[in-house]
């Protein structure tokens, strides 16, 4: 009786044992593949950064391509494909949404605020339904962290002048990098800031430019803010006279849809993006990785910023 229970026992405890040897080979193994495609991911994405000029070369030297976004993204991923199959891209105009910092403008050797574009500003709030009632602080807000002076604006947000705001925390009178530092300022809520977030931008200019030829639905608001003589009927016009290859000039633009030419500040508009956002994903044996590249259509030193995901 006693041997057989012993010979029970052991007989479970070897079948504990060689399930605990099991789990924990499948981890060792499973953690293994995961650093194995990992380390992959990144070989494969610094090859990727390396082949990211030829992107940019390819829209630069295409004008066909650059004015058509959409035929773009299907040429490139061709491209993309026969060297990266497990590679797709997408690609966003980042000549269509408001420039944050186009708040300012440079004079001698500082930036200073650009009323101008502050009441373009103001338009887009307006359209969104931004509270009116902040709209003044907001912007000066903004003027007071982008411009070189130490002058606070009547609601600015100047270091030295605000000091005693402890929620404050300040862009260090400069251009802004991300989109993301308006929150800094500490004066938009959750709802206010979701109504113009994906409208904004920091693009390292202080030139506002629209590419006309990205226009669409979704970024209607911030067109209309820019050119606000216009109205949707002007919009649908410019929309569904648009050629298959794109507005070539202004005065294309005009001959086309029949616009009065000062509705439109030619200053303002463009026929092929400044900037566009690269968005690619890596797909490696059922694992995928997303992450972007924010580029400058211009040779030489064209990237803005790079990011691991969308």
């Amino acid at each position: 009786m006693k041997k057989g229970f012993v010979l029970i026992s052991t007989l479970a405890l070897i079948v504990i044992l060689s399930f605990i040897i099991l789990v924990l080979s499948r981890t060792i193994y499973s953690d293994t593949l995961r650093s194995t495609i990992f380390a992959k991911s990144v070989e494969n994405r610094i090859e990727i950064i390396n082949y990211e000029s030829f992107l940019i070369d390819t829209l630069v030297d295409n004008s066909l391509l650059n004015r058509n976004l959409l035929l773009a993204e299907n040429e490139l991923n061709l491209n993309v494909k026969a060297k990266f199959p497990n590679l797709s891209i997408s690609l966003e105009d980042y000549s269509t949404c408001f420039n944050l910092n186009t708040l300012v403008k440079p004079f001698q050797n500082i930036n200073i605020k650009n009323e101008e574009h502050g009441e373009l500003f103001i338009n887009l709030l307006t359209l969104s339904e931004v509270d009116k009632n902040i709209h003044k602080e907001l912007v000066d807000r903004i003027y007071d962290s982008l411009d070189d002076d130490s002058l606070p604006e009547t609601f600015g947000a100047e270091d030295l002048f605000y000091i005693a705001n402890d929620n404050l925390s300040l862009n260090p009178d400069q251009l802004y990098f991300h989109k993301s530092q308006i929150k800094n300022l500490s004066i938009l809520d959750t709802g206010s800031l979701n109504k113009i977030y994906s409208d904004l931008c920091a693009l390292p200019t202080t030139d506002i430019q629209f590419n006309v030829n990205s226009l669409n639905e979704n970024n209607m608001k911030v067109f209309l803010s820019i050119f606000p003589d216009l109205n949707i009927n002007d919009l649908e016009k410019i929309i569904l006279n648009k050629p298959l290859n794109g507005y070539i000039t202004h005065k294309n633009l005009i001959d086309l849809t029949g616009i009065d030419s000062s509705k439109l500040n030619k200053s303002f508009i463009i026929f092929k993006p400044s900037f566009i956002k690269i968005n690619y994903l890596l797909n490696l044996e059922g694992q995928i990785f997303n992450f972007s590249s924010l580029l400058s259509l211009k040779r030489g030193n064209f990237v803005v910023y790079r990011s691991l995901s969308r």
